[in-house]
């Protein structure tokens, strides 16, 4: 299959993640970057919402139900809008006094001196430059649309999202580990929002999956790190554009979260984040245009992402909480200094001081409680705090080469943001934490503190790396407005002095050369050309190891560590071997559960975790005793499992306790049971003695 024939699947992934939200948006009057770059984060609230709720109801989620409630919903913000709109509306005056209406970019764009008709270009050019960037590196690295990450976690994902779109219910308090036994809460927003493509367009779930991981990655991760520069740094030209040219260049989200895991869930949730923390940043008024002033709108707005948020991956949720953590303490600080320095009456700093100590409580419930269990957190400290510092400052955690472009633009930011430290102090202290929660991680001794700071991640230094270009952006965009800054400064004292315009025209090349230095380091589109050439200049070696590594993870090949070739080729003919309708026994770590999302039949064992029944465990422990064991036979009955998959000894991750339901078959010993297929080393067997009654 050709990357062009998936042009409906990425036409349909279009339509599930920002249709809807593009709807709801506009129908409250949201408009220019906020309405583009908050129209994924909504349509995963609206998506990931609606599959809890619709259970309930004995509602299907299927696409016709999800777009029928965005219509509707998008019909209810309109209405309600125009209600407050009207003209002299008791509504609209009762919400002013709370704040500000408007958002940020309800205003024309600061242009930097920019004409017109670049102005126009910037923003889109800005989202185009990492689009094509992180679309092609992850096109390379998944070679084929059909391949899938050859790792752990891959056999949860690929079969939840079958699950999902077999069962048309996506409930993330229920989904667990797919089976009833093992009903729990998981997080599925990208779950589900992949399994709406798969309804829509009839796509394997592999290729759904790819679609939607290359959407994300390549456009609403872009789209959201330039919404958060907007209001952190300002919504000006320069800085949006270089939001957008650098945010591809950082090998630590997105391209990590895909080369290790596979992390579907904390990819999805990560590319939310920054549009998350610019809403709280903006409902805070500490953007550069607010300057204390509250946004009702971006309130509002935090409110209707942080579901999606929560429900693509909770621990992101916990981050943002972290990283929001300045952000309010910024506030309490500004309100006492208005009030002390300037004679502010309106300044509250009592107030907001008992917020931030309110929000303080309410972040650490939340980081006590909000964790998973670390029986399955193996992840080790593995470097000195030195190395980690080093790999904190050159965006290179997790071993990669130092991103050098990256390394100057940080520190010039931290430079110019301890220069305004009045200002800025911050959006240091954001950095400060995701850097001190990445050394800990990645560098102290175990113990209980490690524990309480990064359990919430499973004390794993992957997680955590991946949020480090999420606060490392706004510096990095700040070294590089200070770089054009003093390009135009160094052009104009490399000027002569003044003369006059006869002796101009008597000049030699080389002075009037002199004299046209700053005209050209002062124009903005030559500002504008350096932050692209910056841009590209991080594409360099930084890259090449977590290129490597994703390739690698979705190669097929003969050893293969989660399904061979002999193994994938063997499943393509499930379908017309075994009868829809039964079910497939097999040991998940050798990938024979991926017969569900692969085959479209039912496994005992859809995940490698999990609770199982009593007869589910039979199946797994001795269904190759069929021929003699009478209890076995009463389960594959009832289970209809009257077939197995033997994919040999090969484990993704080797188990302390080995599958033994199919020892016997490897040497066709088993009685009752015959051989059906096989594939190389991949056989698929049948029991013949179990009569259905």
């Amino acid at each position: 299959m050709s990357w062009w024939a998936t042009a409906p699947a990425f036409a349909s992934a279009v339509l599930v993640f920002f249709g809807p939200g593009l709807l709801v948006l506009a129908a409250a009057g949201v408009r220019r970057v906020a309405l583009v770059a908050l129209s994924a984060p909504i349509s995963m609230s609206i998506g990931s919402c609606l599959a809890v709720v619709l259970p309930y109801l004995g509602v299907a989620f299927n696409p016709v139900s999800y777009l029928v409630f965005s219509l509707c919903l998008a019909a209810v913000v309109l209405l309600a809008r125009r209600l407050l709109g009207r003209n002299g509306s008791a509504g609209l005056r009762s919400v002013r006094r709370f704040g500000d209406v408007e958002l940020v970019d309800s205003r024309p764009m600061d242009g930097n001196g920019l004409p017109a008709w670049a102005r126009r270009l910037l923003v889109p050019v800005a989202i185009a430059f990492p689009a094509v960037i992180i679309g092609s590196r992850y096109i390379a690295g998944f070679g084929s649309p059909e391949n899938f990450s050859q790792t752990f976690d891959n056999v949860y994902h690929l079969n939840a999202i079958k699950h999902i779109a077999e069962t048309q219910n996506g409930s993330a308090l229920t989904l667990g580990n797919l089976t009833e036994a093992s009903q729990a809460f998981y997080p599925a927003a990208m779950h589900d929002l992949m399994a709406l493509v798969v309804m829509m367009t009839g796509a394997s779930v592999p290729v759904a999956v790819n679609v939607g991981t290359i959407l994300l990655g390549a456009l609403v991760w872009p789209l959201s790190c330039v919404f958060l520069i907007s209001r952190v740094i300002g919504y000006r030209a320069i800085p949006l554009l270089a939001a957008g040219v650098l945010c591809a260049g950082m090998s630590g989200f997105p391209y990590l979260m895909v080369a290790f895991g596979v992390l579907y869930p904390n990819h999805a949730a990560i590319a939310l984040l920054p549009a998350a923390l610019g809403l709280v940043v903006e409902g805070l008024g500490m953007t550069p245009e607010r300057r204390r002033t509250l946004s009702v709108s971006a309130g509002l707005l935090t409110a209707a992402v942080l579901p999606g948020l929560a429900l693509a991956h909770p621990s992101t949720l916990l981050a943002l909480l972290a990283f929001a953590g300045p952000v309010v303490a910024g506030r309490a600080v500004r309100e006492f200094r208005f009030r002390h320095g300037e004679a502010d009456r309106h300044a509250r700093p009592v107030l907001w001081g008992v917020v931030f100590v309110l929000y303080a409580g309410v972040t650490l419930v939340a980081w006590l409680t909000v964790r998973p269990s670390l029986a399955f957190a193996p992840w080790t400290p593995f470097q000195t705090n030195a190395r980690a510092i080093g790999e904190i400052l050159g965006s290179a955690p997790m071993g990669a080469t130092t991103a050098w472009i990256l390394l100057v633009l940080t520190v010039a930011g931290i430079y110019v943001a301890a220069r305004q430290f009045r200002d800025l102090w911050w959006v240091l202290m954001m950095f400060v934490i995701a850097g001190v929660l990445y050394m800990v991680v990645s560098s102290w001794n175990l113990g209980w503190f490690r524990t309480f700071l990064t359990g919430v991640w499973y004390n794993d230094s992957f997680r955590l790396a991946a949020l480090l270009p999420v606060v490392t952006l706004p510096l990095s965009v700040l070294g590089a407005e200070w770089v054009t800054g003093r390009l135009r400064v160094l052009g104009t004292q490399l000027a002569p002095a003044d003369r006059s315009i006869g002796a101009r025209r008597r000049l030699p090349a080389v002075s009037r050369l002199r004299r046209a230095i700053p005209r050209l380091t002062g124009s903005p589109i030559t500002a504008a050309a350096v932050v692209l050439l910056l841009g590209v200049g991080t594409q360099g070696g930084t890259l090449a190891g977590v290129q490597i590594r994703m390739g690698e993870v979705f190669a097929l090949e003969e050893e293969s560590p989660l399904l061979t070739t002999d193994e994938l080729a063997l499943l393509e003919r499930v379908p017309d071997l075994v009868p829809a309708g039964d079910v497939v026994v097999g040991n998940p770590r050798t990938g024979a559960s991926l017969v569900y999302a692969v085959a479209d039949r039912q496994t005992v064992a859809p995940h490698i975790f999990g609770d199982r029944t009593d007869a589910e465990q039979t199946l797994l422990d001795h269904w190759d005793e069929a021929g003699y064991n009478p209890s076995v036979c009463e389960a594959i009955v009832d289970e209809r499992a009257f077939w197995a998959l033997d994919f040999g000894d090969q484990e993704v991750v080797p188990g302390d306790e080995p599958y033994i339901g199919f020892r016997a078959l490897a040497d066709q010993s088993a009685p009752g049971i015959s051989l059906v297929a096989e594939e190389g080393d991949a056989r698929l067997y049948r029991v013949d003695v179990c009569e259905e009654s």
